[in-house]
């Protein structure tokens, strides 16, 4: 029989330990962690890494085939678990909470976490739909003839995870935590590739099509040029990029007189927003106060001009001239109904 190399051996036990370490850690401060101090939940949890990294290596040069099928065994139920409790978690709302106060806060000020938890905990149909399929690629591991397809289940519900965990940059332990369990699960899957590439590579296509090889090639050289040539005639609804942004209104003068606001209850024109499909709108000191309109912009002359829409039966004149005062910023020059109007346009950027 051929031996085992030690290399695999020490990656199963350091990817159990690991998972182990953060799904104990998870479990004591979770329904611990109020007469348990912050030291005993780490040390307990920590124990985890280097017991598995010892097991492992004393397992090897006694059975390699044994610990290795014992490593398996843990990875599976501790991914198991651990997919399980994070479903039932949702359910029971203990996931995706938001701070109520939070919620009434204007989007743009939201951080990612905040943000992307708000957005799940929107609808709760939604949350537990996440949760069942946790839930059942769960239970789909804990049976031999199932347990390929509830790897299979599981990794892209993982995948999707990190993902938002990266690009909506939520807390580190968070992703680590799933980059952890979806390293258990790669571990698991890899040991079925063979079988994997023979079933979706090499078995014979059994579905039935009323299409010879040529016309297959040619609707699919339609299905993958045809988007692209309705996109290259769409005209896009950014229709002045060079505008579109939101910006913040600075060195404001109404009738020559500059004008500052100092309290929040103040309603001075604090922001202009040039947005898609030519929208414009001024806001007053609070996004409750608004003006929203349609601009239109002479390029050559730099004349702008809108036409209101919101509030109704709002016809107040606005209109100048913008011009450029550095990267992306513009000053304007007009009036707004029987005012002179001067103030310094300043680029925001998109919160990232």
């Amino acid at each position: 029989m051929k031996k085992l190399k030690f290399g695999p051996i020490v990656m199963a036990s350091a990817i159990a330990g690991l998972m182990a370490t953060l799904i104990v850690y998870r479990m004591l401060a979770r329904y611990a962690g109020s007469y348990l101090p912050p030291y005993v939940t780490w040390g307990i949890s920590f124990l985890m890494l280097p017991g598995s990294l010892v097991a492992g290596c004393i397992g090897y040069f006694r059975s390699p085939d044994r610990t290795r099928a014992f490593f398996n065994a843990m990875i599976l139920y501790l991914l198991a678990f651990d997919l399980y409790s994070f479903g039932w978690q949702k359910i029971c709302k203990l996931q995706m909470a938001v701070v109520l106060g939070m919620l009434d806060m204007p989007f743009n000020s939201l951080d990612g976490e905040t943000l992307t938890w708000a957005y799940f905990r929107r609808s709760y149909p939604f949350t537990v739909a996440i949760a069942i399929a946790q839930i059942s690629g769960s239970i789909l591991l804990l049976f031999r003839r199932t347990r390929l397809l509830g790897l299979i289940v599981i990794f892209p519900i993982m995948v999707n995870i990190i993902l938002i965990d990266i690009f909506y940059r939520l807390h580190t332990w968070v992703l680590i935590h799933a980059l952890v369990l979806t390293s258990g699960l790669l571990f698991l899957l890899v040991q079925y590739l063979p079988g994997l590439i023979s079933f979706f590579f090499r078995s014979p296509d059994t579905l039935p099509l009323n299409a010879g090889k040529r016309l297959q090639w040619l609707l699919g050289a339609l299905v993958v040029t045809i988007p692209l040539l309705l996109l290259a005639t769409y005209r896009y609804p950014d229709l002045h990029p060079e505008l579109t942004g939101k910006y913040k209104v600075e060195q404001l003068r109404i009738n020559g007189e500059p004008m500052q606001v100092k309290r929040q209850t103040d309603s001075l024109l604090t922001t202009v927003y040039m947005d898609w499909q030519d929208d414009f709108v001024l806001e007053f000191n609070h996004y409750n106060n608004r003006y929203i309109g349609t601009y239109y912009f002479d390029e050559k002359s730099g004349h702008i001009q809108v036409q209101w829409r919101y509030p109704a039966g709002f016809k107040t004149q606005f209109e100048g001239t913008l011009e450029r005062a550095g990267n992306k910023n513009f000053r304007f020059t007009g009036v707004l109904g029987t005012d002179s109007l001067q103030m310094q346009l300043l680029f925001v950027p998109e919160p990232k």
